[in-house]
Parts: C-alpha cells; structure tokens; sequence
C-alpha cells in the first residue's frame, strides 16, 4: 500500500469546541484534533481500517493523525484546526494576509507504522536523535 494524495482543509468540530471548555490539553480534545476525517475508499486504498494511524505530509511538515471515515469526495481530507495542523502550513506562506491559508493544502497520507502519539516535526527541524 502506497500513498493517498488529497486536498486538506482545516475545520472547527463540535467535538473540538465542546472538549476545548475542559482545556485543550486534554485526552479528548488532543484526540479530536489528530482525528482525520477522510473518505472510505482512500482509507481502503491505504489498507488502513478506522481509527489507524497514518503520517500526514505537507511541503512543510507532517504529523500523524488518526483516520475516521467521512462523507465527502475521494482525495479531500478534514482535519480540525490546532497544533496537530499548523505542522503542516508555513507562516511565511500567507499570500501578503498575514495568516496561512488554512483551505485547500496539497497533502500525502500514507501509512504509520511507528510509535502511536501526537507527534509532530516540522520540515527541517531536527530529531532528537539526529547527530
């Protein structure tokens, strides 16, 4: 199994903002926001079932998120707004607003197979582990 590539668009869900009043740094409102919505069939093309990890990747970061099945078109996923997505957007690259565009982000989901966790790292930031 390879790589999906898609549209990503950044949402407010009714989770988030229910979970965000019990604190943003809680199991529940971090779950949300790693939660990818994507559709079924790019799920199965992946091989992955509901609630697998997979390593979500921009031109200017990644993070691993966890899949859901969504309503929608092939090749458009839903991911809420928070720490989890700003990995993957530039603050240099605001088109002269001042804030990223946080619609419409050309992305590459592909399968996770390491430790599960928010874990996030920008491009170029370097590992802990790295020399």
């Amino acid at each position: 199994m390879g790589c999906v590539s898609g549209l990503l668009v950044t949402v407010r869900t009714a989770r988030q903002g229910t979970e965000m009043v019990c604190g943003k740094s809680t199991p529940k409102y971090l779950e949300e926001i790693s939660t990818l919505r994507i559709h079924t069939e790019d799920l199965a093309a992946l091989g992955l079932t509901p609630n697998q990890s997979a390593l979500l990747t921009s031109a200017h970061g990644e993070a691993i998120v966890t899949c859901r099945p969504a309503e929608g078109p092939r090749g458009l996923f839903f991911l809420p707004l928070g720490p989890v997505a700003n990995q993957l957007f530039s603050a240099a690259c605001t088109q002269g607003t001042g804030v990223p565009d946080w619609k419409c982000l050309e992305v590459t989901l592909s399968r996770y197979e390491g430790q599960c966790g928010n874990q996030t790292k920008n491009k170029g930031e370097k590992d802990e582990h790295s020399s």
